[in-house]
């Protein structure tokens, strides 16, 4: 994208960022909001976007972790962290600037913003939550996606989804893909692997802790694929307050490496025969694409998501099905032949989702909506006049 690709209103709109997720631990949709905004920031840098500089900023509670940037700093303000402060601080002191939300919440009493809602999966898996979880969610998308100026959400499959589960008209709602790319930046730590217990083993990988990830059916799965020289790692821990409580996956084969950091992730993903990822319910899929940008084959479920994401660069089965999955997992095993073809089609796939051309979406979607509704208010005042 070049410099005339952005348009300059002639009143210039300033921006403020959510930065509540600057006080949670980095999840899904953390994660999403970390690396948008990294991905503004270069752009601004860059001077591909040079009209937001000095124009945007990052509010957050004073509670929330350093997060440097080059051209969007924090400005840190309130008394509180969690909904309050999002719903009440947050809209007091972003006002006359256009808020932009990436974590699916955002202040209801705010018109002026953009909020991404990621998925519908409280609504469709409401048994995967805790009912607090449910209730603030459930309250606060269907108002936000009816009083936003704008919504975006990470694919097809959750616009849909959204419209459906939230009644909600969903025709304005702009689709940006998630990128995979930021893992390519992360130095993995191959010193996990010896830590692990990993060195000289082979093993799958499953990634997240919620009972939607179906951990369950993977480790039935090794079970049935007789590979008794193979472990199932998983990763993740379970937030109970989140999520509820996990199901019990004890067994002699099945290893549970709790939380690691990206640097262990990678080594994992480096490691691995390939990323077991039978899920019940996705909106995008992140780690199946971040597999595959590595070099790690993906055994995904036939959900509709990560069919969107993954096409065929992906093994496919059912996601209950544990059958299935373990004759997925002895072929990846005995045939690297096949493994390799489904490297080299997942690492061509992958390459497609990049945070930069989200963070272009949604700064396109951003400077239209806010420059629309100058133009509104311009006209109104000269009509007034």
């Amino acid at each position: 994208m070049g410099k005339s690709a952005w348009k300059i209103p002639l009143v210039e709109p300033k921006f403020t960022i959510n930065g509540r997720f600057l006080t949670q631990a980095v999840t899904g949709v953390q994660r999403f909001a970390v690396e948008v905004a990294t991905a503004i920031d270069a752009l601004i840098d860059s001077g591909e976007c040079a009209v937001l500089d000095g124009r945007i900023e990052i509010v957050a509670p004073f509670t929330a972790r350093d997060f440097p940037l080059r051209h969007i700093p924090i400005r840190r303000c309130g008394f509180g962290s969690g909904y309050f402060w999002e719903q009440a601080e947050l809209p007091l002191h972003a006002r006359g600037r256009f808020i932009i939300n990436f974590c699916g919440l955002g202040p209801v009493v705010a018109r002026n913003q953009l909020v991404v809602v990621h998925d519908a999966t409280v609504r469709a898996r409401p048994e995967n939550f805790s009912l607090p979880f449910r209730a603030a969610y459930n309250l606060l998308i269907p108002l936000l996606c009816r009083r936003a100026l704008g919504t975006a959400t990470v694919s097809e499959f959750s616009r849909r989804e959204i419209g459906k589960w939230y009644g909600v008209d969903v025709s304005n709602m702009r689709v940006c893909y998630v990128g995979a790319d930021h893992i390519t930046r992360v130095v993995p730590d191959h010193s996990a692997i010896d830590r692990l217990g990993l060195s000289g083993r082979k093993f799958f990988l499953s990634v997240g802790a919620s009972n939607i990830k179906n951990a369950d059916t993977a480790a039935s799965a090794l079970a049935r694929a007789e590979l008794s020289d193979t472990l199932l790692v998983l990763t993740g821990n379970r937030v109970y307050k989140i999520f509820g409580r996990p199901n019990d996956l004890s067994s002699h084969n099945v290893l549970h490496a709790g939380h690691v950091s990206d640097q262990e992730l990678r080594a994992l993903y480096e490691h691995a025969l390939a990323l077991v990822s039978p899920s019940r319910y996705e909106g995008f899929g992140l780690t199946p694409v971040e597999a595959m940008l590595l070099g790690c084959p993906a055994i995904i479920s036939k959900t509709p998501a990560m069919i969107e994401i993954c096409g065929d660069a992906a093994l496919q089965c059912d996601a209950d099905n544990a059958d299935e999955l373990a004759r997925l997992m002895r072929l990846v095993h005995d045939n690297p032949t096949r493994r390799d073809a489904v490297i080299a089609s997942g690492r061509a796939r992958a390459a497609r989702f990049t945070w930069r051309a989200t963070a272009s979406i949604l700064l396109n979607l951003c400077l239209s909506l806010s420059m629309e509704k100058l133009e509104i208010e311009q006209t109104y005042e000269r009509v007034n006049l």
